[in-house]
């Protein structure tokens, strides 16, 4: 996801130069050597992104941040408040709901600081985001907003990927019902069988820990019902999070296996990655789902979208977007604010429509 934002900031952000902060010199370096056809200058520096000191350091004198570190719940406090320090605006790709309320805390430092913080500008969340954005500018009213994802078990990522996988995705999650934020179990509750675009098809989701129904119902607090649903394809990784998620919770901590002490959430986080880049003959392609119900001048109106196309792109290329739209002016916010807040939907999308293979997007109205 980071060397996909890299790439996009290089090729179409029109700055002087680019600062990589990185744990690995030698991956950093190998990415940027690939890099050709622009005058940017790319610089690698070795951070520590639990260092806030460091990190602002790295940042002061940049028009813009983009954090592309995972997992969240170890980095994303830390890189937020160096980007306040620093005075910095940021862009983010969290998607832990417990995280982006911690990250509500800074909205007051933020803005005191002058600072933009875009929280979550991935693809879920982020695109899906700005659709229901999107989506809602159409209505008069707005009553359901309904958002869902799949991501192929194929294509895992980095590590850092499991870890937040374990964390955020494998127990309780949060939806809005009657109008209420509700507790409900990730990957358990909520079946619904839902259609999205070829490869992918037809298939059961779930709600799911993530941070839409949060900030949506911060956002549009007309609607009475919001939730965020998910699959796994094929489904058994579902049930795998959800188990290796309660061994993490439930096990002592460490454990010791062949004599030696393991973290036990390193072990677990290391096994569903392995398990999942072992898998064979699974479509990698990673689909979303958005639907707004509502009004437009008395009448109930639904409005869709949906989009498919490959995880990492869909991730790092959207936080670059809109670290390049912070740096022409085209946001002038301040404090920690989710996408649909803060980004106008027919520049982003046009910028999206406008990088080849990030995304097939659809769309339609029904009354």
């Amino acid at each position: 996801m980071g060397e996909e934002a890299l790439q996009d900031l290089y090729h179409y952000g029109a700055f002087s130069s680019i600062i990589v902060g990185t744990r690995s010199i030698d991956h950093a370096s190998r990415v940027v050597k690939q890099l050709k056809g622009s005058d940017t200058k790319i610089s690698i520096v070795q951070v520590n992104a639990a260092d806030i000191e460091n990190v602002a350091s790295l940042m002061e004198g940049c028009a813009v941040a983009v954090n592309c570190t995972g997992p969240n719940y170890k980095y994303e406090l830390p890189v937020a408040r160096a980007a306040i320090k620093a005075g910095v605006h940021l862009v983010d790709i969290n998607d832990e709901y417990e995280i982006t309320l911690k990250m509500f805390e800074l909205d007051e430092d933020a803005r005191k600081a002058g600072v933009l913080i875009v929280l979550g500008l991935g693809g879920c969340p982020g695109i899906d985001n700005v659709l229901v954005r999107s989506g809602a500018n159409q209505l008069d009213e707005i009553e359901e907003i309904h958002t869902a994802w799949v991501m192929s078990g194929s294509d895992p990522g980095g590590l850092a990927l499991s870890y937040h996988l374990l964390y955020s995705l494998s127990g309780r999650a949060l939806t809005v019902e009657h109008g209420k934020l509700i507790e409900v179990q990730s990957f358990i509750d909520g079946r619904e069988r839902m259609e999205f675009p070829d490869p992918i098809g037809a298939v059961d989701v779930f709600h799911i820990g993530h941070p839409e129904p949060i900030t949506l119902a911060r956002t549009f607090s007309t609607a009475t019902s919001i939730d965020n649903k998910a699959t796994f394809v094929p489904s058994n990784v579902n049930d795998l999070i959800v188990r290796l998620g309660k061994i993490v919770r439930d096990a002592p901590k460490p454990v010791r296996i062949d004599g030696l002490a393991v973290d036990v959430m390193d072990f677990t986080a290391a096994y569903l990655h392995q398990s999942c880049k072992g898998m064979q003959g699974v479509p990698k392609e990673a689909a979303l789902r958005v639907e707004v119900r509502g009004k437009k001048r008395g009448k109930k109106r639904r409005i869709f979208f949906s989009s498919v196309g490959r995880l990492g792109r869909a991730t790092g290329i959207p936080a670059s977007i809109g670290a390049i739209m912070i740096s022409r002016g085209r946001m002038d916010q301040r404090g920690v604010l989710p996408p649909e807040a803060c980004i106008e939907p027919h520049d982003f999308l046009y910028e999206i429509l406008n990088r080849r293979n990030i995304a097939k997007l659809n769309g339609w109205i029904e009354e």
